[in-house]
């Protein structure tokens, strides 16, 4: 694993300590999760527990991108006629996840 070169600094604490004991205690969450959740809006345990387990209506349809249905298009007639298909993406953990994630739908 790659050792990070930023000193995290958190913001200062303007969060009801009752609160953050509360809530912490009640979603079996560390205090510092709970903090950084405050600080996001994610005030109560409805917020925080939907944040935690997404559905699907927060997923946007990827047929909105500009281009795409010719994009599923020439990917779906390359795996038919059996062409080589490169991945590009970044080397952050998302784009990793993508990555691996499409290759895999590839094979």
């Amino acid at each position: 694993m790659l050792k990070s070169r930023t000193k995290w600094k958190l913001k200062e604490q303007n969060t009801n300590t009752e609160i953050v004991t509360d809530l912490s205690k009640a979603l079996n969450l560390s205090p510092l999760f709970i903090e950084l959740c405050l600080q996001r809006g994610l005030d109560s345990r409805e917020k925080i527990e939907r944040f935690l387990k997404p559905d699907e209506s927060w997923i946007y349809d990827p047929y909105l991108m500009h281009d795409m249905e010719n994009a599923v298009s020439r990917i779906t007639d390359a795996v038919e006629q059996g062409e080589q298909i490169t991945i590009y993406g970044d080397y952050d953990a998302g784009a990793i996840r993508s990555q691996v994630k499409s290759l895999c739908t590839c094979l």
